[in-house]
């Protein structure tokens, strides 16, 4: 079966780029034609980049088998202006307290999505694409697949991981607390800010 889809998919492909060439070869045949074309794609370019800067809003979707969990979508490009977002947005969920029920931020930081608190880039592959990886947004509605023909897990979006926040402990006293929230870029940290919890 599979070398039947690989088969058709080859094939799919020859008749594109045979398809293409003729289209090609049919514009650059006369002047007016190639105009018209580039003066598609022009305002084309331009009516996209107007959409995408000032009609397309970054938001937050929250997981809804990993509460702790938030997937970025239509990430703004400021890395500065995102990490104040996303500090916001912890600050907003901690609220600078260490709420009597904190152990909702601190238990079970070792299972998926191993932080108390977690931001990835959304995304989603193509449903055209058979053998990519679903994306980040596979954990909104399902929890991790370590097994099976399609494995899904957050190892696999390492260079999507924009932020994690946890809670430690002071060691000297256990019974005040801090937040270490970290910044990542291609799976490394690259900035950490920390937030100082104050116990109701």
């Amino acid at each position: 079966m599979e070398i039947v889809l690989i088969f058709f998919l080859i094939l799919l492909f020859g008749i594109v780029l045979f398809l293409s060439y003729k289209i090609v070869k049919w514009i650059i045949a006369r002047k007016v034609r190639v105009v018209g074309v580039v003066s598609i794609l022009f305002i084309t370019i331009v009516n996209a980049t107007i959409y995408q800067l000032f009609f397309v809003k970054m938001k937050f979707i929250q997981s809804n088998v990993y509460p702790n969990l938030y997937l970025v979508k239509n990430e703004i490009k400021n890395r500065d202006s995102l990490s104040f977002i996303i500090k916001k947005r912890v600050v907003e969920k901690i609220n600078l307290n260490f709420i009597a029920n904190g152990k909702k931020y601190t238990e079970n930081t070792h299972k998926a999505p191993y932080a108390a608190l977690a931001f990835y880039t959304y995304t989603k592959s193509s449903k055209l694409s058979i053998f990519q990886d679903y994306g980040t947004a596979y954990f909104i509605d399902y929890e991790e697949d370590l097994s099976g023909f399609s494995v899904e897990e957050f190892g696999m979006y390492r260079s999507y991981k924009l932020a994690t926040f946890n809670i430690h402990s002071y060691k000297k006293d256990s019974t005040q607390y801090y937040g270490l929230l970290e910044y990542y870029e291609k799976g490394d940290v690259v900035k950490i800010d920390t937030l100082i919890l104050q116990k109701k």
